[in-house]
């Protein structure tokens, strides 16, 4: 007569699959991380390249900038949302809604003079100069999370919950440096190295 025996997983056993399952976890999350953060910055590359064809179709039609007054008289640019400011008219003449930052709940800040530093993860906005002519050109930008879709460096001894530009309307933007690959290393913008990740940026020049 045989004797029916149950097998079973011992505790050893289920002890060493436990810590495999572990090992595979910590491996993979990482990598869903950077899918993620890389994820983010397509979206910022796209919101941008929206914003950007927004903006040039407006200055075709209107021969301004949003929130000139006149080719002559520049009017100073506050905080934009869906209401108000900049927004306000490209949403009027040509886009349904203004992209916001995949991470925050935020539109874009024009910026002039001093105030060139956009909070969090909000995208900035500032015409200046190109080859000594003024008020003729934009730049626009964006934080960045991972190296492959940023494009400058602007090194900041600040948080990562303050963005710096670094630029101001009497840039010549025709000197600014568009890094085609980046390294981690001591934060130095001239050799397109940075320090901390919220030094990294994505840059549309116009």
């Amino acid at each position: 007569m045989k004797k029916n025996t149950l097998k079973a997983f011992t505790l050893v056993e289920m002890l060493i699959v436990i810590v495999i399952i572990g090992i595979l976890i910590a491996a993979l999350l990482p990598r869903m991380s950077a899918a993620q953060w890389r994820a983010r910055d397509v979206a910022r590359k796209t919101a941008l390249s929206q914003i950007q064809s927004a903006i040039v179709t407006y200055q075709g039609d209107k021969w301004l900038w949003p929130q000139q007054t006149s080719a002559l008289n520049w009017m100073w640019i506050a905080y934009s949302d869906t209401s108000t400011g900049i927004a306000k008219d490209l949403i009027n003449a040509w886009m349904s809604s203004i992209p916001n930052d995949p991470l925050k709940e935020s539109t874009f800040k024009g910026l002039w003079n001093s105030s060139n530093v956009i909070s969090g993860w909000q995208f900035g906005y500032l015409v200046t100069a190109r080859n000594w002519t003024e008020k003729a050109w934009f730049v626009l930008m964006a934080k960045t999370e991972v190296e492959w879709w940023s494009n400058r460096v602007v090194c900041d001894s600040g948080t990562q919950d303050v963005a710096h530009w670094y630029l101001t309307s009497s840039t010549d933007i025709s000197t600014i440096k568009l890094c085609g690959t980046l390294e981690k290393w001591t934060c130095s913008a001239e050799n397109c190295q940075y320090e901390k990740e919220w030094e990294l940026r994505y840059i549309v020049v116009y």
